[in-house]
């Protein structure tokens, strides 16, 4: 089931736009591990046409160009999309078609694409259910699909202390808890099969990265994600006081020196 009606703050683009122009520098190393293995487990080939549904800068699209595929590509972020235009090579422009639109109502017709993927983005969608759907009608018979989703952020200690910090220093009324969506197994497989998928299996794949502190760490956050950059802008010169006490409160529980991130997710993957 899908979140219901009420749009959170992740299923808008604002937020994606703010941390857009760091994606490439800080975080896209980590995500092409992701990629590349849903490249894997889809069998995207040369010769392909595939969709990437919430592309964001364009991590996978840019892969799949330079194994051969044609890539249509689609994000609600103006930013995001200008990120993928900005990074991709001639090469790899050649073979995407990049637009910014609306991931629940894919403008292509039915059947047209090889494959599908949606990395780290349908989970966020307000309706899931509509986004599996729409992936769903425009891929071929037989066709593959990969749908990633991360696992709990409790399996990751100083991304959880981050969080919790954060929800203890930020002023003003708490907003409702929403669970991170797609965690477990049986709801992925509930989930996609429902959206018109078939023989759904969910793959655990953690992709990992070094930091040279949790400092530096907490910095990065401060640049790629997401919720806390909407509090960054929501708080204005508030912010540079708690970002501080953030910093603090994070190498107070889990210390200050390098960090091995890793990254848990489910790959998602079902046929047409």
């Amino acid at each position: 089931m899908s979140d219901g009606p009420s749009v959170a703050p992740l299923s808008t683009a604002a937020p994606w736009d703010l941390v857009a122009a760091h994606y490439a520098t800080d975080v896209l190393p980590m995500f092409e591990q992701f990629s590349r293995r849903a490249l894997e487990l889809a069998g995207v080939v040369a010769g392909q046409s595939i969709v990437d549904v919430a592309c964001g800068p364009g991590t996978l699209a840019r892969l799949a160009a330079d194994l051969g595929a044609d890539v249509a590509a689609i994000d609600f972020s103006a930013a995001m999309i200008a990120e993928l235009h900005r990074a991709a090579s001639p090469a790899q422009a050649a073979r995407i078609t990049a637009t910014v639109g609306d991931g629940t109502a894919l403008a292509w017709p039915n059947a047209g694409f090889d494959a599908g993927f949606s990395m780290f983005g349908l989970m966020f969608f307000p309706d899931r259910a509509r986004g599996f759907a729409e992936l769903a009608r425009v891929l071929r018979p037989h066709a593959a699909c990969v749908v990633s989703s991360w696992k709990s952020l409790d399996r990751v200690p100083v991304l959880a202390a981050a969080y919790a910090a954060l929800e203890e220093l930020l002023p003003g009324p708490k907003p409702p808890h929403r669970g991170m969506p797609l965690v477990d197994v049986a709801t992925c497989r509930e989930e996609m099969t429902a959206g018109g998928f078939r023989d759904v299996e969910v793959v655990e794949f953690a992709g990992s990265a070094e930091v040279s502190s949790t400092s530096a760490f907490v910095a990065q956050m401060e640049r790629t994600n997401a919720p806390i950059a909407l509090a960054k802008q929501r708080l204005g010169d508030a912010w540079p006081a708690i970002a501080e006490q953030l910093r603090e409160r994070v190498v107070a529980r889990v210390g200050d020196g390098p960090q091995t991130i890793t990254m848990p997710a489910n790959l998602i993957i079902g046929r047409r």
